[in-house]
């Protein structure tokens, strides 16, 4: 697990136009704003969705910093990273930043799993905890994605998300944005 920066740099860079570095990811993962989820495979069979949590974070940068594991030496026995969701918290709602899978495992329903668990995972955490963390307080879900996105915009619908604005020419000439939105 030592290279899960790695591994979400990786799949952010063969789906989004927008190239990035360790640096975008380790940022993201020490503020309190964002909450990550990975979609695993554990051993090639057993495919769970897990929270990465502020311990584990400090804990993987650490060793991110001090070395580089080749994930592949060890593909039996580790965890491999399917592809992630990031959520970035604020009063009024909780955005999905970004989610992306693996190019491979796209089409396979993985994208709704880790949607659909990490969602009720994220207002359940902050729920049961002690103390709440305000930036993921709301039960309120938005997003933005590219109206030629066909497959993500089929996604969100199926799993409840309804269309409440368009930001014209958001992604550049001619790209619109639709906004959507789910209440849990």
């Amino acid at each position: 697990m030592e290279n899960i920066v790695n591994e979400l740099v990786k799949i952010h860079n063969e789906n989004f136009k927008n190239k990035v570095e360790d640096k975008y990811f380790s940022e993201m993962m020490l503020s309190e704003q964002y909450e990550i989820y990975c979609l695993f495979n554990y051993m090639k069979e057993n495919i769970f969705v897990e929270k990465l949590k502020k311990e584990d974070k400090n804990k993987i940068l650490e060793k991110n910093q001090k070395e580089k594991t080749d994930l592949d030496k060890n593909e039996k026995f580790e965890k491999n990273v399917l592809g992630y969701v990031a959520f970035y918290g604020t009063i009024e709602s909780i955005d999905i930043f970004e989610i992306a899978i693996k190019k491979e495992y796209q089409g396979q329903c993985f994208g709704e799993k880790l949607l659909t668990e990490s969602m009720r995972n994220l207002l359940k955490n902050n729920k049961n905890s002690e103390i709440k963390n305000i930036h993921f307080s709301e039960n309120k879900f938005l997003l933005e994605v590219n109206e030629n996105n066909i497959k993500a915009l089929k996604l969100y619908k199926k799993i409840g998300f309804e269309q409440i604005s368009v930001r014209k020419n958001y992604y550049g000439n001619n790209e619109n944005a639709i906004i959507m939105m789910k209440i849990i």
